[in-house]
């Protein structure tokens, strides 16, 4: 029986062996097939995303108008069909001609700078003029190069990951799909929690839907009160930027709108681009942009923040700036976004836990 089972135990290190040694040789096979099947989930991941964000909507009209599901959902769908359309003819043309604008200004950047090098040499008695001006002709001469590599990476971007008709059908599907997610939504809740008691039995199903429920909660205050915090931020944004004469300030209020749903390091980010391209053209605007921005900022953290999002679900800046690392590095700027109520759920019981095992040690 021990032989048997020796054996046994061999063979089935043999086949894990030979398997994993498969995986590796031919890795590039098995991450396409992940990359497809992540590509088909695509838009149920994007309509998941749309579903937290439309369900405190679609929940407001049922629970003030006293209106049917499929009735709130109609209204809810009129209404962002009436925005999207509206952002679509106002606003993003503009948006791509600023982008346009700014990619075709990088020559005058460049010359600009160049400029700027040479009269700081010129101040520099202790430093060999010639000698910066050659430094700063090399670094300059380097500008068209980088100008027309990024014109062909961007090229290459939208031409392959953000396809404008890929996107659109994705985006299109996702919309139908969260629409029936809403509609069903006690019907999809229902059969998964059938699947996890299936799966995982009484005791570790109840507190894997516990957990759960925590996350949904806390995903779904955290991502809605976000989003209407960072369009408020980008609106104050883009109207004070054009009041102080900034360039692209309709660009750069949507910028600060993505941005702004980056924790901490987002609006650092979205500031940077107002104050380097303002300063190619006044360097007064480039200061008073930045003041401005900051007050916003300030505004932000210390008023429109704690009341609608609620004040980073209790966490401390160090888990926050923590979470968003961790996040931004496995997965991009969404990780970014979606790690923080990630953490505080991650807090929550990971501090029930030390209590409880503090709690036990003290009776002892």
């Amino acid at each position: 029986m021990r032989d048997r089972k020796f054996y046994l135990n061999i063979i089935i290190t043999v086949v894990i062996s030979y398997i994993l040694i498969k995986f590796i040789d031919n890795y590039k096979y098995f991450f396409g097939v992940v990359s497809v099947l992540l590509s088909l989930l695509t838009p149920f991941v994007i309509a998941f995303i749309l579903a937290y964000a439309f369900n405190p909507i679609v929940t407001f009209l049922e629970s003030k108008l006293k209106t049917k599901r499929l009735i709130s959902l109609l209204i809810t769908y009129g209404f962002l069909i009436i925005l999207l359309v509206s952002f679509v003819l106002f606003t993003a043309p503009a948006i791509i001609s600023s982008l346009a604008d700014i990619v075709s200004q990088f020559p005058l950047y460049a010359q600009k700078t160049q400029d700027f090098i040479m009269n700081f040499s010129e101040n520099l008695k202790s430093i060999d003029p010639k000698t910066l001006q050659e430094i700063g002709e090399k670094i300059m001469g380097l500008m068209p190069e980088v100008s027309n590599l990024l014109i062909g990476y961007l090229g290459n971007i939208f031409s392959t990951t953000f396809s404008v008709g890929k996107f659109l059908v994705q985006f299109g599907l996702a919309f139908i799909i969260c629409f029936y997610i809403l509609l069903e939504k006690e019907n999809f809740i229902s059969f998964a929690k059938k699947l996890v008691y299936l799966f995982f039995g009484r005791k570790a199903g109840e507190f894997t839907l516990n957990v759960c429920n925590t996350l949904n909660l806390n995903i779904g205050k955290y991502f809605s009160g976000k989003i209407l915090d960072s369009f408020i931020v980008g609106v104050l944004s883009a109207i004070g930027l054009y009041f102080i004469k900034s360039k692209y300030a309709l660009l750069f209020g949507t910028l600060m709108f993505f941005m702004n749903l980056i924790p901490y390091f987002g609006p650092i980010i979205g500031m940077t681009p107002v104050v380097i391209i303002n300063l190619f053209y006044s360097p007064n605007i480039a200061l008073f942009s930045l003041i401005y921005l900051l007050l916003v900022q300030q505004v932000e953290v210390a008023i429109i923040e704690p009341k609608i999002v609620g004040g980073q679900l209790g966490l401390s800046p160090f888990l926050t700036i923590l979470a968003v690392t961790i996040g931004g590095g496995f997965f991009g700027i969404p990780g970014m976004i979606l790690s923080v109520p990630i953490m505080g759920v991650i807090k929550i019981y990971f501090t029930e836990f030390i209590e409880s095992k503090h709690r036990n040690i003290s009776s002892l």
